[in-house]
């Protein structure tokens, strides 16, 4: 049976990847359709020799690249199941009970639903994707704006009335630029990005717009609009975090799914130890099981939004227990908010 565990692992691994895989596939799909349909809906935007033939090579690639992906993890999926139920899960579970639902829990209907959970885990990482590739199209464009001012907009000169060097992280570095548009006079703040050390009465170029003489850059300094960069970094940050854990919680999900599906639950009574004191990082909570035969497990929850640690308020909680291995889940009749059955992912510590 080890042979067994160890070929399932191994397919569950190489799941992982493929969906890895089919993501970033499709992240790069997502990104070049959208950047090469802003580019294209752009009047005059300055293509470079073999750039759009480049893009759709990029589009199909990775396009054909999804495809793969998707057929291989079908494919593993088949295969999974046909290890699974050769598979001995004693060191985990006891003898199956024969049940398939108890009271008011339909423990056919919760398996059934860890698939769900698998799937919405996945649409949220196509959304975290989605948002990711919206703010690099809004970076590309606002540094496209800002070429396509320099590009063509009117120039005067201007004069360096202050240099502004704020502090470690209380902004951008910037100067005020008083220029002559016509009879009218202006001073506009520039944010700086280069490293040109300007002072109080320097002469420079200002390019700004003929039908807004205040939006405007100098030849050296791009001034990118700050308040739109913020806007589009901080979701991007976010959409970077996001997708990759949105991944691992489909991932783990559609393993935990396939796990449950061979094993079936088994009743068993639960308490949750958060390793305390809380929020000093060392680890999610333990999960302490016994079974109705006397035996007993020691199970971690896994990193996840379906947490235990909101469950450590009531020690020898009814509960069922699925899976084996890395890949358990123990469900309570209801979480603390909300009323249905509240499915926790978990993988083993001990052996029973």
């Amino acid at each position: 049976m080890d042979l067994g565990r160890d070929a399932a692992r191994r397919l569950s691994r190489r799941r992982l990847a493929w969906l890895l895989t089919e993501a970033l596939g499709a992240l790069v799909f997502v990104v070049f359709v959208i950047g090469t349909a802003f580019s294209l809906a752009e009047p005059g935007y300055p293509f470079e020799d073999g750039e759009l033939a480049a893009d759709i090579g990029v589009l199909a690639g990775s396009a054909a690249l999804t495809a793969l992906a998707a057929l291989r993890i079908r494919v593993g999926d088949r295969r999974a199941a046909t290890v699974l139920a050769r598979l001995d899960f004693e060191p985990w579970l006891p003898p199956r009970e024969g049940l398939n639902g108890e009271g008011r829990v339909d423990l056919d209907r919760e398996i059934r639903r860890l698939r769900s959970l698998g799937r919405r885990a996945f649409v949220i990482a196509l959304l975290w994707a989605g948002v990711l590739a919206g703010c690099i199209v809004g970076l590309d464009l606002v540094e496209y704006s800002a070429d396509d001012l320099l590009a063509t907009g009117a120039r005067t000169g201007g004069v360096v009335e202050r240099v502004v060097d704020p502090r470690s992280g209380d902004g951008a570095p910037s100067m005020w630029v008083r220029y002559q548009v016509g009879d009218t006079a202006l001073t506009e703040e520039i944010v700086r990005d280069t490293d040109h050390r300007y002072r109080p009465g320097e002469e420079v170029t200002v390019v700004y717009d003929r039908d807004d003489p205040a939006d405007a850059r100098t030849v050296e300094e791009r001034n990118e609009n700050q308040y739109s960069v913020g806007f589009l970094v901080v979701p991007l940050l976010l959409a970077l975090a996001g997708v990759p854990f949105s991944l691992v919680a489909a991932a783990g999900w559609a393993r935990r799914y396939r796990a449950v599906r061979a094993t079936g639950w088994r009743i068993a009574s639960v308490t949750v130890v958060p390793d305390y004191p809380v929020r000093q990082g060392r680890h999610a909570p333990d999960i302490h099981v016994g079974y109705r035969d006397g035996s007993g497990i020691r199970l971690r929850a896994a990193s996840s939004t379906h947490g235990a640690t909101s469950l450590k308020d009531r020690p020898d909680r009814r509960a069922w227990v699925g899976g084996w291995g890395s890949a358990m889940v123990v469900l309570v009749p209801h979480g603390r908010w909300r009323k249905g059955p509240y499915a926790v992912p978990a993988f083993a510590k001990t052996t029973r």
